[in-house]
C-alpha cells in the first residue's frame, strides 16, 4: 500500500512538471497571472531557485523571500507519516500564513520586476470586455 502512495506521488509530480513545461512552452507561463493579469503568491519562485544555483543568496531572496520553505515541506510531507497529526497540521497553517503574508505585502508594494498587477491584460478581463 505504501508503495502505491509514493508511486501516486511521482506521477503527481510528474504530472505538474508536464504541465508546467506545457504552459511554458505555449507562452502562458503562470495560468493565475494568465487568468488574473496578477501575479500569484509563488511568482519569482524559479528566478529565486536559478539565482541561488548561481550562488546568488541575495538575488534569490530578491525573487522570493520563501523559496526555501516549499523544499522544506516537500520532506515534511514525504515523512507525514513520522509526524504528529496536530504537529503537521501547524506547519502547513505556518506555510499558508507566511505566504499570505509574504503576499499582501509584495501585491500592496509591487516592483514591477517580479510582482505586476495589469488586470487588463488578464484573459477573464479580456473575455469579459469582448463580452
Amino acid at each position: 500500500m505504501k508503495n502505491i502512495k509514493v508511486i501516486e506521488y511521482i506521477k503527481f509530480g510528474l504530472a505538474m512538471v508536464v504541465l508546467y513545461a506545457f504552459f511554458s512552452l505555449v507562452g502562458i507561463g503562470c495560468p493565475i497571472k494568465f487568468l488574473t493579469g496578477i501575479s500569484c503568491p509563488g511568482c519569482g519562485m524559479t528566478r529565486a531557485w536559478i539565482r541561488l544555483l548561481h550562488l546568488d543568496i541575495k538575488g534569490a531572496f530578491y525573487y522570493h523571500p520563501l523559496f526555501f520553505v516549499p523544499a522544506i515541506y516537500v520532506f515534511i510531507f514525504l515523512f507525514k507519516e513520522k509526524i504528529p497529526n496536530k504537529i503537521y497540521k501547524i506547519l502547513i497553517g505556518i506555510a499558508v500564513v507566511l505566504f499570505i503574508t509574504v503576499y499582501i505585502f509584495r501585491v500592496l508594494n509591487p516592483d514591477g520586476t517580479v510582482i505586476s498587477i495589469n488586470i487588463k491584460n488578464g484573459f477573464i478581463y479580456k473575455i469579459f470586455k469582448l463580452i
